[in-house]
């Protein structure tokens, strides 16, 4: 039902871009489950898999109830990097769930564009930030923000998901500058949510209030 995944005992030297577009060119089926996209990355960093899954969450994709579809399994991800995996792993009945081949094709079609412009930007520096000490405090960041995500509030997977994508992204690549800009990401987008709630919940009040 699925591509042919890489060896995984050889190290792929292509970006996550390259590997994403053979993958949707090589699918066949109906439907592509998270376990087909965990199956194909083999043993791409952790990092990398954070960053397949929030890409979509900053995007405009025609995929409706994708926030639960993929912020549990990045919550499940962060975890696992803040434990110090070097592969994830999602338990079964995550790994089967799935979406048509064609709103998969559609997601990673608005996804290489930004994916080819932080391949071409991203380089090892300041690699103090983004040292093995860093993974756990950031994998307890993105866990927080991945719980945002499945949470029913308006917007609410756009800032958390742009802090996510930068902070995988500077892990992957040991770039701290990434990492930096993604920590600032994070605390704006709690700001953000923190404000949009609020005011989600005031006018629910003045709703019911009359």
């Amino acid at each position: 039902m699925s591509a042919v995944a890489p060896d995984p005992k050889r190290h792929d030297p292509r970006g996550l871009s390259e590997l994403l577009a053979e993958h949707v060119r090589t699918l066949k089926g109906d439907r592509v489950s998270v376990g087909d996209i965990a199956n194909f990355l083999g043993t791409r960093s952790i990092g990398a898999w954070l960053l397949v899954l929030a890409l979509p969450m900053v995007l405009p994709v025609p995929a409706p109830g994708i926030s639960i579809l993929f912020g549990v399994p990045l919550m499940i991800i962060s975890v696992q990097l803040m434990l110090g995996y070097r592969r994830a792993w999602l338990p079964p009945g995550l790994a089967r769930r799935s979406i048509a081949r064609t709103e998969y094709a559609a997601i990673v079609d608005r996804m290489l564009p930004a994916m080819r412009r932080f391949e071409q930007v991203v380089r090892p520096r300041a690699c103090w930030l983004a040292n093995e000490w860093a993974r756990a405090p950031v994998g307890l960041i993105c866990f927080v923000l991945a719980t945002i995500i499945t949470l029913p509030i308006p917007l609410g997977h756009i800032a958390p998901g742009t802090a996510i994508c930068l902070l995988a992204l500077g892990l992957m690549e040991r770039d701290g500058v990434v990492v930096g800009l993604g920590l600032v990401a994070a605390v704006l987008a709690l700001v953000i949510v923190t404000l949009a709630s609020a005011g989600a919940a005031t006018a629910l009040h003045h709703w019911f209030t009359g």
